[in-house]
């Protein structure tokens, strides 16, 4: 990271090279909610078992509750609905703790919770990281700020000057993001909400579906038939000749043993 060592030499001044990281660790910032570790980020995932014509009616109220919970950030990320067969739907989305609370009770109320699943990663290490990168960036860039206050700079001296914090600042505002996205997961958990109606069904659901796929089964029958008569009508013909080859020759021996 000494990108101005000639710059340094020709100015005859010091402290011009990027600072190196230290040791100890980086100040820490409080934890996100009352009761958990820091820097810990929760993703939590629930499946839900509901009535058929309850899926569409829950996922609604899920997204709506979502969208208006401005309290606890929820963002709504993902939300699909499928049909056919079997209609199922789901939705990821982003909240405070308090507000994914929320939205596992109203899911939990809407239908049967068949499964749950949270789990966490440890972003410790990662936001040590980063928040260490952003003070050696702000020290360097206020060093660079000091530099080019020093009387007696010439303008090829002060262009390299320009350079450099304008690369800095580049570097400042892309580590600024990664740090910001790392908080975000720590103060924000991921929710995955799949509902479904798979041990939900009505007694004439099944029937219904064999009722309605009958004509696509049945043609579908017919040409598996005609395709299985296709394959079979070579091997039967060459069976039959090789029948009656075995026959005739049978027939002249016995002839000729009883002669």
């Amino acid at each position: 990271m000494v990108r101005l060592l000639s710059l340094v030499v020709v100015m005859t001044l010091a402290g011009c090279s990027r600072p190196q990281a230290t040791d100890g660790s980086a100040p820490m910032a409080a934890g996100t909610a009352q009761g958990r570790d820091k820097f810990l980020a929760y993703q939590h995932a629930v499946t839900i078992d509901t009535g058929e014509n309850q899926i569409k009616l829950l996922l609604d109220k899920l997204t709506s509750a979502c969208q208006a919970d401005r309290e606890n950030g929820c963002t709504l990320l993902k939300s699909s609905l499928e049909g056919g067969r079997r209609e199922e739907a789901f939705l990821r989305m982003r909240a405070k703790p308090a507000g994914i609370d929320k939205l596992l009770v109203l899911a939990s109320a809407g239908g049967e919770l068949a499964r749950q699943e949270t789990s966490v990663e440890d972003l410790a290490r990662p936001v040590s990281d980063s928040t260490k990168r952003l003070e050696m960036l702000r020290a360097y860039q206020q060093r660079l700020t000091e530099l080019e206050r020093k009387p007696g700079i010439d303008a090829d001296a002060l262009i390299k000057l320009a350079r450099e914090q304008a690369s800095v600042q580049a570097e400042l505002e892309q580590a600024s993001g990664e740090n910001a996205h790392l908080m975000a997961r720590i103060n924000l958990d991921l929710l995955d909400i799949h509902i479904q109606s798979g041990s939900r069904l009505s007694f004439w659901s099944p029937i219904q579906r064999a009722l309605s796929d009958f004509n696509g089964n049945l043609s579908s029958g017919i040409a598996s038939t005609l395709t299985g008569l296709a394959y079979l009508l070579p091997w039967s013909l060459i069976l039959a000749l090789i029948w009656w080859l075995a026959r005739t020759l049978w027939r002249r021996r016995r002839t000729a043993g009883n002669s």
